[in-house]
């Protein structure tokens, strides 16, 4: 990593986007979806898919963080030592949001796989859609409030703290990167349901990616 410019740092932030993106599509598409067939349960019709894509989508949940760990810091000090920001608030939103998105996305990956893992187990024993779907939900609730509390401090803290700094032009980054945020991808992606059922899993990752590919080309414009 020592060989590796300010710049190249940043992108690792993309590449770790990219990975999470993978692990998005294992996780979600074609897994679970809305449906009024009568063998659904709870408006939902389930499949069972290879527990290997949860398995994949967790270790790339692992490294993604890992990866992200070191554009964030490598931003942080950008964002501070280049342009002073330290002392904004919308800034140190920012910062939370970064910090937090280290251990949030191992955890998401994790937290959400086990879900389908345990449905797929309920199938395996039992046979039974609905108390395989109800087991999964015990689970669920297990984990509802760290994730929705990682879904704050990550997407919506980031998105406030983004739209502010562009806003109030903090960093030399043209307006339309306003959309480059995750929240506005993610509602992107609901529009793709429209096309197929789970084609929106990897777009709150490609938020992320967007806003560091914005910081890597426009706030390090030289290399060291």
């Amino acid at each position: 990593m020592k060989n590796l410019s300010s710049r190249q740092k940043i992108l690792l932030g993309c590449a770790a986007m990219l990975l999470a993106i993978i692990g998005d599509y294992l996780l979600g598409f074609g897994t679970i979806g809305t449906s009024s067939a009568p063998e659904a349960y709870l408006g939902m019709s389930y499949r069972v898919v290879p527990d290997w894509r949860y398995a994949v989508s967790s270790l790339l949940g692992f490294v993604s963080a890992a990866l992200f760990a070191v554009a964030a810091v490598e931003l942080m000090d950008v964002m501070e030592q280049r342009y002073g920001l330290g002392s904004s608030k919308l800034y140190r939103l920012f910062k939370i949001a970064n910090w937090s998105g280290i251990l949030y996305f191992a955890f998401i990956h994790i937290g959400i796989c086990m879900l389908p893992v345990v449905f797929n187990a309920g199938m395996a024993a039992t046979g039974d859609l609905r108390a395989s779907a109800d087991m999964m939900f015990r689970v669920f609730r297990s984990v509802a409030v760290p994730l929705a509390m990682g879904f704050v401090l990550c997407d919506v803290f980031v998105t406030v703290a983004w739209i502010g700094m562009v806003v109030k032009r903090s960093m030399p980054v043209p307006t339309v990167a306003l959309v480059c945020n995750p929240i506005f991808f993610a509602l992107l992606g609901q529009l793709m349901n429209v096309i197929a059922e789970g084609l929106d899993s990897g777009f709150e990752s490609l938020g992320w990616l967007a806003m560091y590919l914005v910081c890597a080309v426009k706030l390090e414009k030289e290399t060291r």
